[in-house]
């Protein structure tokens, strides 16, 4: 992580971005993705079997990735990435899944553009948030441009909440979607994918 910043407020003067709440995504209104009966029993059984001791990390590989592999099934002109390092300029970072558009000759390698940072947090969304902004920045450095918009996922697991770096503003949608309906869930991740997919 990069040293130079320790807020979102220094960042955001640093490249002279603005911030705002909005509803950018109609939560209600996005196209429905049915989950098949395998995923949401595999869902219960991780919910079922999960501790405080190992949260984060069993939250990642048991609730977070299923999610974000049954989505990106769906979209094949962008790739998936756990924890690349993204480093650029004054950033040196690991976030925990990054999506890029996928390179012609089909190999997987990280390159432009990148289009989606997903930041998994035991609870500490605002630090989440926090890292997240770092790696929209440093993202759309990589991509050198401003053209393209980088989305932002911080998850808790059971909370997800959704972001973007556009322009000149970082915009957050003010509540989050709760794993308690998974359909739901997995049909706003498709239509972000979708959002990615469009700048691939």
């Amino acid at each position: 992580m990069n040293n130079n910043f320790s807020s979102s407020k220094e960042i955001l003067d640093a490249y002279q971005l603005q911030f705002k709440y909005d509803k950018f995504i109609d939560y209600q209104n996005v196209t429905k993705v049915s989950l098949p009966d395998y995923f949401l029993s595999n869902l219960d059984f991780s919910l079922s079997n999960r501790g405080q001791a190992d949260k984060e990390f069993f939250s990642s590989e048991f609730i977070i990735v299923p999610f974000l592999f049954e989505t990106w099934k769906k979209h094949p002109k962008i790739t998936l990435f756990s924890h690349p390092n993204l480093k650029v300029q004054d950033f040196n970072l690991y976030p925990d899944y990054v999506i890029t558009g996928k390179d012609k000759t089909g190999l997987k390698i990280l390159q432009k553009p990148l289009l989606l940072t997903v930041e998994a947090k035991d609870e500490k969304v605002e630090q989440g948030w926090f890292e997240a902004l770092m790696q929209m920045v440093a993202a759309r450095l990589m991509n050198e441009t401003n053209d393209i918009p980088i989305h932002a996922i911080v998850t808790t697991g059971d909370f997800w909440y959704f972001g973007k770096l556009e322009n000149d503003t970082f915009t957050r949608h003010p509540t989050p979607i709760s794993i308690d309906d998974p359909e739901s869930l997995v049909s706003i991740l498709n239509h972000v994918f979708s959002l990615c997919e469009a700048h691939a």
